[in-house]
């Protein structure tokens, strides 16, 4: 059971914290909302992002939440002993009324408590809480040593905003430019008249500013100044919710001088979030060269979206693209992509199109952005010589009517192998309780602690945390039941914190097997934990061809 957050918090940058309120999408109350909230994010010119939060909430939601947590709290630490999850006890007919101290209290420790289970590659700090008759102020910041932390867990903040993107993408070009592009959902337009009515039964207040190591050059928000832009809205004035109501419109975009920032590749949340904030592997400093012979991609399939309009059907577009999804037109190109013999994927990245022509010679309109990427998973079964390779998706404009293929695709993706790996095999997990198991003959400095391991019909799992250095996220971990043919495993990565030189990272690691009689695993599992070495960042450019569209 996973305690779900209540109260706002620090995640990253898809801030879309420039309101007080609650995201409000269908269902959600006026209830769910904050006063007024101020999100700042400061850009600095080595990476590093700073993000402060202030808001401000009803005394009366205050404290409904913080009773929600320590229900919440108190169920999740019984599943923790018992089999199956314990029915939520009964609300008491009188609750007695926090103190203020009492209230500043439980705030503190809960902002707290989710912080350290999943606040990323960040430093959280609580200010101050501050409790009035009617209100409590909330100040936070939240330090962030790199952009891939600030983007890797998006939904955390914009769960908390009257403003939501789908997705947060930064980049710098050759002008040492750079470039912050914010996309609303594909089917913001659906709900935004709800999301206007929200604001204004809330009386929401708010604002979302950001701060760049230069210069603002051009803004989507309203308002510039300098090296900061915002957008802020009072639900009291038309004109600012005009304004904030655009931002669901399109994507927006933001340029700055770089100021000496320079990223290899452009950083989007979306990536990163799909893939846990693991798309470096916890080494952003890797350098990256051409890439040597090897490299092999091989199409799977084409799927072609389009829309056909009957008569009079242009009329009701916005209806009927509300109705899809306003899932987007053109093709989608799945390809398996292979190492160099004697090396393994550890991820490949910013798969990007470079050019493709139809089977009249004809060039398809291709953008220039990253169009995905693909991470080849932690663990992909519970025993070794699990295929090398992994999925990735092209994305491409709708191919003309006449079109009868997709004579060829160039394009390149960044793809990190490992060359050799230092292993170790770790038995008798149950046995071992808490205590820290040394992992220097993979890692110096790093332990791996097991804080709980259960077996019962047929699976295991196993919960768990790396401690040590920041490379202990490059740290692989892979379940082990033997010769059994009918296994499969499947792993999460709970949460991630570097301070200084000490960094945590905790995950989930569960195991189904059974062998050809149907005989449970009976305590069997090991685990396989391994340090990559000879690892290489490399720029690989591929071609596809022959891609039939019929």
């Amino acid at each position: 059971m996973n305690i779900k957050n209540v109260l706002p918090t620090l995640g990253s940058l898809v801030l879309c914290l420039a309101a007080g309120a609650a995201f409000i999408a269908p269902g959600l109350t006026p209830s769910a909302a904050a006063a007024e909230q101020t999100a700042t994010v400061t850009i600095k010119a080595d990476g590093s992002v700073v993000l402060r939060l202030d808001s401000t909430e009803t005394r009366l939601r205050a404290e409904q939440q913080a009773r929600s947590w320590e229900k919440i709290k108190k169920l999740n630490e019984a599943a923790e002993e018992a089999d199956e999850p314990p029915k939520p006890a009964a609300t008491p007919k009188e609750t007695k009324p926090y103190t203020d101290d009492e209230l500043a209290k439980k705030v503190r420790e809960s902002l707290q408590e989710r912080n350290e289970q999943g606040a990323g590659d960040s430093d959280t700090k609580i200010e101050s809480v501050v409790v009035g008759s009617n209100s409590v102020r909330i100040t936070m910041s939240q330090f962030f040593s790199s952009l891939d932390g600030l983007l890797q867990n998006p939904y955390a903040i914009s769960g908390q905003s009257g403003l939501s993107f789908e997705s947060i993408r930064i980049e710098t070009d050759a002008t040492n430019h750079l470039r912050l592009t914010l996309t609303p959902p594909a089917n913001a337009a659906r709900w935004a008249k709800n999301v206007r009515q929200m604001w204004k039964l809330s009386g929401t207040v708010g604002e979302l500013r950001f701060v760049f190591p230069g210069k603002v050059l051009s803004s989507g928000f309203p308002n510039t100044g300098s090296n900061q832009t915002w957008i802020a809205f009072d639900t009291k004035n038309e004109k600012s919710l005009d304004a904030a109501a655009k931002l669901f419109d399109a994507p927006t975009v933001i340029i700055a001088d770089g100021a000496g920032l320079k990223l290899d590749a452009p950083i989007d949340s979306m990536i990163l979030m799909r893939h846990g904030g693991r798309a470096g592997h916890g080494d952003p400093d890797l350098p990256l060269t051409d890439a040597g012979p090897g490299f092999v991609a091989e199409p799977s399939h084409v799927t072609v979206t389009t829309f056909h309009f009957f008569p009079e059907g242009g009329k009701h577009l916005k209806e009927t693209l509300a109705a899809v999804g306003y899932q987007p037109t053109g093709a989608v190109v799945q390809a398996k992509f292979f190492p160099p013999k004697g090396r393994t994927l550890q991820s490949v990245q910013n798969v990007r199109v470079l050019n493709a022509t139809d089977d009249k010679g004809r060039h398809l309109a291709v953008a220039t952005n990253v169009t995905g990427m693909s991470e080849s998973p932690v663990v992909t079964g519970g025993r070794a010589g699990q295929p090398n390779s992994v999925s990735i998706h092209l994305n491409l404009p709708l191919p003309a009517p006449d079109a009868r293929s997709i004579e060829q695709i160039d394009a390149e993706a960044i793809a990190i192998t490992v060359g050799n790996w230092k292993t170790m095999v770790i038995t008798n997990l149950a046995g071992r309780g808490t205590n820290a198991v040394d992992l220097g003959a993979v890692l110096p400095g790093a332990t791996l602690v097991f804080t709980k391991v259960t077996s019962k019909n047929q699976q295991t799992t196993i919960q768990g945390q790396f401690r040590g250095p920041v490379a202990i996220r490059q740290l692989d971990i892979q379940a082990n039941t033997g010769d059994r043919r009918n296994s499969s495993a499947w792993m999460n990565e709970r949460s991630f914190k570097a301070h200084g030189a000490e960094s945590t990272r905790g995950f989930t690691l569960q195991t189904n097997a059974i062998d050809d009689t149907g005989e449970e695993l009976q305590g069997s599992v090991s685990i396989v934990v391994r340090h990559p070495e000879d690892r290489k960042r490399e720029r690989v450019k591929f071609t596809l061809k022959g891609l039939d569209l019929l």
